[in-house]
């Protein structure tokens, strides 16, 4: 099963005054607080055939906190900077063809990455390890990226939470983990459960993409991939794709980008809590026959903070 996982820096926690001034201004005023002053996060609209939807305003969207409509107070189209790290398996599975069309759609993904954007790759086997630290040359990625050769086993859980780590030295506010791979969690000291809940503390959006594998002795793992793949996403935002060839994932891999490159952004004041426990939170359109993919489905009031 090819894996790719998208997980984007979304939810901002602010303190202070109440007159709050940009989002994009602010992104660094973070605190922790048990008083949460403001919420904000991004969203995709797509319509019934998946096409992403623009141009849309702050009117045709509801916001809903633990299922309670909530005034948006901030709404924006304008584009955000991407800080992208590329978790890249290079276990045995992936070596040949899998790993060359994988290697092809990165390029090709990179290349529409926008001014202002940067990106790190990592690769992991039986250990995720930093290949290039963040850097807006993304020559210096692709030429990475062409040297990578398959071999070992599958430490998916452990890259997904060394990723979160490094994300955390992007210079942008908005963050992107792209995850790579063909197969189950195979290695590594990381479960599921506790990588789940690291992504929804982390305000981490989510998007995966499962290639189906070819040999007989990997189809069982087939449905555990689905589910677990339906299970990353639904704990962040974000959503899942299976695709039955490697040569498909190039294309897979745009519509990603595209969904990545034309989000809303929102901001509201949640109502006033002092337990500390989870919030529920879901963005609704008032337009027929389109679907909102929230960046987030919750948050935490007193430990969500962005650093």
């Amino acid at each position: 099963m090819f894996l790719c996982l998208a997980a984007a820096s979304s939810l901002a926690l602010w303190g202070g005054p109440s007159q709050v001034g940009s989002v994009a201004a602010r992104a660094q005023d973070f605190r922790v607080d048990i008083k949460v002053e403001l919420v904000s996060l991004f969203a995709t609209v797509h319509d019934r055939k998946g096409k992403v939807v623009t141009g849309l305003h702050q009117d045709d969207f509801v916001i809903y906190d633990n299922d309670t409509p909530q005034p948006i107070s901030q709404f924006s189209r304008e584009y955000m900077p991407l800080s992208i790290v590329i978790l890249l398996d290079t276990s045995s599975s992936m070596a040949g063809k899998k790993l060359n069309n994988a290697k092809g759609s990165l390029g090709q993904l990179l290349k529409r990455l926008n001014k202002g954007d940067e990106a790190m790759l990592m690769t992991f086997d039986a250990r995720p390890l930093v290949v290039q630290s963040f850097t807006q040359d993304l020559d210096r990625i692709k030429r990475a990226i062409r040297r990578l050769e398959g071999n070992g086993s599958t430490a998916l859980y452990d890259a997904i939470l060394m990723g979160l780590k490094e994300s955390e030295s992007a210079q942008n506010r908005r963050r992107v983990l792209l995850l790579l791979s063909d197969g189950v969690n195979t290695y590594g000291t990381a479960e599921l459960k506790g990588t789940i809940s690291q992504l929804r503390r982390s305000a981490a959006e989510l998007f995966a993409i499962g290639l189906e594998t070819d040999l007989l002795e990997e189809m069982q793992y087939k449905p555990i991939t689905e589910t677990v793949l339906d299970q990353l996403t639904s704990s962040a935002g974000g959503e899942s794709f299976i695709v039955a060839e490697s040569k498909e994932l190039g294309k897979v891999c745009d519509e990603i980008s595209e969904r990545m490159h034309n989000q809303y952004t929102f901001a509201y004041y949640p109502p006033k809590t002092n337990d500390g426990q989870w919030r529920s939170i879901r963005i609704e359109t008032k337009v027929s026959g389109y679907t909102v993919v929230a960046s987030k489905t919750g948050y935490y009031p007193a430990t969500d903070v962005l650093r």
